[in-house]
């Protein structure tokens, strides 16, 4: 039975489904990849062309429909009918033959096992945090990782966060929903919008949301630990000297498993460099082969 917390989250994506776009937006395949976000654009290059994905909370599904494009099998998972429904109209309007979609709660550990394989790249950003059980979903979706595969958990960081909490705050009690500054707080987060519905949408996701958890980085290093995911690196960096380049090494590559203080300094710094994303940042791993 899906918890109180499951309905609350299912019902607001099916009236807000995310990220909100208007269909006409996308005529061509070539709309999909001139629309893509520039870290979609990373992670495209940074996954093999005759590998497998999943994106686990696919929503409108736009980052799995882009990484279908030069890819057999890429899948996308969510919870929203609404979102799936627009998902499908964009999959059957460019004819994604590739990309397959499903309804999943990734806090049903069966509806998980009827999915029926595993894939070489699961991602899953920005969604573990919006159910009832964030570590419960994290478990049942490393199921869905091959031996060897690649994994990417995009989640509110507890530091990062504290920002983007005062404006929730701020435009609840003093400004009133005022749209003056709504509009300086979604331009803050995504720029310059035209597209009304994908505005519409980032301010209810990220101010309306009926719930959300925030998590630390080294809370996540545990969750990789106890599952058998080798941690490689966060996005931002949690390396104390140096950044990840992606172009050179592609977002999977090892970095050193930050110290506590080193963790602690860094989210610290988070609260500033991350204010725009709302705290958001993204862990990357391996899980083990069988034999290790």
């Amino acid at each position: 039975m899906k918890s109180e917390i499951g309905e609350r989250v299912q019902g607001f994506y099916n009236k807000t489904p995310f990220p909100d776009y208007d269909l006409v937006r996308f005529e061509t395949k070539e709309d999909l990849t001139l629309a893509a976000y520039s870290f979609a654009k990373v992670l495209d290059r940074s996954i093999p062309a005759n590998a497998s994905v999943i994106d686990v909370g696919t929503g409108t599904g736009q980052l799995s429909a882009f990484l279908s494009l030069r890819r057999e099998c890429v899948w996308g998972i969510d919870f929203s009918d609404s979102s799936l429904q627009k998902a499908r109209g964009l999959k059957e309007k460019l004819k994604l033959d590739s990309w397959n979609l499903k309804k999943v709660d990734i806090l049903d550990s069966e509806q998980i096992d009827a999915i029926g394989k595993q894939f070489d790249y699961v991602l899953c950003m920005g969604v573990l945090h919006h159910t009832g059980d964030a570590y419960k979903a994290f478990q049942n979706i490393m199921k869905l990782v091959k031996p060897g595969g690649y994994v990417a958990i995009g989640l509110y960081n507890s530091y990062g966060r504290l920002l983007l909490k005062k404006r929730i705050f701020l435009a609840k009690t003093i400004f009133k929903n005022n749209n003056k500054v709504k509009d300086k707080y979604i331009r803050m987060q995504i720029g310059e919008v035209e597209d009304k519905e994908r505005a519409r949408g980032w301010w209810n996701d990220q101010y309306l949301h009926p719930h959300e958890t925030t998590h630390t980085v080294g809370e996540v290093m545990k969750w990789f630990t106890k599952n058998k995911i080798e941690f490689y690196h966060t996005v931002p960096s949690t390396s104390l000297f140096s950044e990840s380049d992606f172009d050179i090494g592609g977002v999977w590559s090892k970095a050193t498993s930050p110290s506590l203080p080193v963790q602690l300094y860094k989210q610290l710094g988070w609260i500033r460099s991350t204010n725009r994303e709302g705290g958001y940042w993204i862990t990357f791993g391996r899980k083990q082969e069988k034999n290790a």
